[in-house]
């Protein structure tokens, strides 16, 4: 696997960090990112920006600082990174479904459907100066309410929080989930990062990697023994 591939495996490989399932969830799901939905395209996301970049009446400060295709985009806005991550079907999954069955639809911001032979939106991770981890946090229970979960490392001071705004009564889930990190400084907690993902998305990611997992086992044992 490529190392692009990393992030992915990790979001699915952490289902007790990540997905802490509940219920009764009350609040308002996580349907994106600012002006981002899930399963926006890698190309529409970049048209926006660009656009926002170079509009003349904007009073933001935007710049596509590094992008590949379908995979990452990064942008600096007002003196803070963004990196969006985008998802497609591995090749070899594409290469071994039904034909049929190779274009499965994904939710895209104008409720139409985009295949996942394009990269689509799946995750924004926020960078940004080290701030108090408190101030992080009362600022995300503003908007979100209570984290799901908490975890703290042997420090006592380094973890993190996640906040997880998923409608599971629809099909597929709506919403998504926050994760605030802490790392220690000075002995005391600080925040400089948090990461947004898509529930749906994220259950997509988990069912092809099983899959591709089970295609390589499958092309491993036929290979060794003929």
């Amino acid at each position: 696997m490529k190392k692009s591939h990393n992030f992915l495996f990790l979001i699915v490989l952490l289902p007790g960090l990540l997905w802490a399932q509940g219920t009764d969830q009350t609040v308002a799901s996580i349907d994106g990112f600012a002006e981002a939905s899930w399963g926006m395209t890698f190309e529409s996301i970049r048209e926006k920006f660009l656009s926002m970049a170079t509009n003349p009446e904007s009073k933001e400060q935007i710049e596509i600082i590094n992008e590949k295709k379908d995979e990452k985009l990064l942008i600096k806005r007002n003196g803070i990174f963004y990196l969006y991550r985008f998802y497609k079907t591995p090749e070899l999954l594409r290469e071994v479904r039904p034909k049929d069955n190779r274009r499965e639809s994904d939710p895209s911001i104008d409720g139409q459907t985009e295949y996942r032979e394009a990269g689509i939106l799946f995750s924004v991770g926020a960078i940004f100066n080290l701030v108090p981890s408190e101030k992080i946090k009362a600022k995300l229970e503003t908007k979100y309410g209570k984290p799901r979960k908490e975890s703290l490392g042997d420090d006592k001071v380094s973890g993190a929080a996640i906040w997880e705004l998923v409608d599971r009564r629809s099909s597929p889930p709506i919403g998504g989930f926050a994760v605030q990190w802490r790392e220690g400084y000075k002995k005391n907690p600080y925040t400089r990062r948090i990461d947004y993902f898509s529930a749906n998305i994220r259950d997509i990611i988990a069912k092809d990697y099983k899959d591709f997992f089970s295609v390589q086992e499958t092309k491993t044992l036929r290979d060794l023994i003929p």
